[in-house]
């Protein structure tokens, strides 16, 4: 019993204290809190992973926060969860992730949930243009499994929200426009973001962010950028790697921590925007292995490569259109 109050104590001591470097308010730049794959349904600690993320970003005063799915399922038990998020003074944005309807939950459910004035959505926020897409869309001849696709309604509501707007262009979606196995029609989505121009040609999207894959990934397409958000709390390797880490009594309550490698504290970012300097960054944050690495394990997944598994999220700049 010793250990264990230990174990737990010295685990929340490293998820909770994790703040980012505060300092005042820069009017001329724009901060975004980030967030993804917290996994209320899967992690044990997933409160206090949240927490950590709620009470850096509040210290940072960061402008809107936004969280890149997975984050829970709907169910009444989990308001707290939720309402935990949107303590934040500032605006939070949720994407629905492909996780959130587990259980035979609809994304109708989650989006009265979350209190998402739908399940795709755009906003502006000093000067810029922000794009929530839902990729959990059913194609033709689905038959069954998690879909990732973009269906035609939501396409042509993206060919005409990016129509109406002059501001460079954040978009965010849970599964990726970037990764060959993911978003089926990926390739025509982002030749409609290539597509988009303003009128003396630049242009309008500055970058694409997703989470999902619980990794630490960047690639440019076409001139976009394609940032991976890490996962808040571990990554999926499955049962052929399958390793208890936690005590007996919460390995039984949350079977699943045993077929992923978490990371000891939560990963999470700040998205700034700076027009003055004509770019935008991601912050680093870094964690460590709770118990053997994946590296460790010997894993291995076709499409992945060490540089990508880490528990961290990299500092990233790149410079804003035009």
């Amino acid at each position: 019993m010793t250990d264990r109050r230990h174990f737990i104590a010295t685990l929340a001591a490293c998820t909770v204290v994790h703040p980012l470097p505060a300092r005042p308010t820069d009017p001329q730049k724009l901060k975004i809190g980030l967030i993804s794959d917290v996994h209320k349904d899967i992690i044990h600690d997933a409160d206090a992973r949240l927490r950590a993320f709620v009470d850096a970003m509040a210290a940072e005063k960061v402008d809107a926060a936004i969280q890149l799915g997975d984050f829970c399922t709907p169910k009444p038990t989990h308001q707290p969860f939720r309402d935990l998020f949107h303590s934040l003074p500032c605006p939070t944005y949720h994407v629905i992730g492909n996780h959130e309807m587990d259980g035979g939950f609809s994304r109708e459910d989650v989006v009265a949930f979350l209190g998402m004035k739908s399940r795709y959505y755009s906003f502006d926020l000093a000067g810029f243009h922000f794009i929530i897409l839902d990729a959990n869309d059913r194609p033709a001849g689905w038959k069954g499994g998690y879909p990732s696709h973009i269906a035609a309604d939501q396409v042509e509501w993206l060919k005409q929200d990016l129509a109406k707007t002059a501001l460079p262009t954040f978009v965010f979606s849970h599964q990726s426009l970037e990764r060959p196995s993911c978003i089926d029609n990926q390739e025509a989505i982002r030749a409609i973001l290539e597509a988009a121009r303003r009128e003396d040609g630049k242009r309008k999207v500055a970058a694409c962010f997703n989470g999902h894959w619980h990794i630490d990934h960047e690639r440019i397409i076409g001139e976009i950028p394609y940032l991976h958000l890490n996962s808040a709390s571990y990554f999926w390797m499955g049962g052929e790697y399958k390793k208890e880490r936690l005590p007996a009594d919460l390995a039984k309550a949350f079977p699943w921590v045993a077929l992923t490698a978490p990371y000891v504290k939560p990963l999470f970012s700040v998205l700034e925007i700076d027009p003055a300097a004509g770019n935008f960054s991601l912050r680093a944050c870094r964690s460590e292995w709770l118990g053997p690495s994946p590296e460790e394990l010997h894993y291995q997944e076709e499409g992945f490569d060490a540089s990508m598994i880490r528990p961290e999220i990299r500092a990233r700049r790149q410079a804003l259109p035009g």
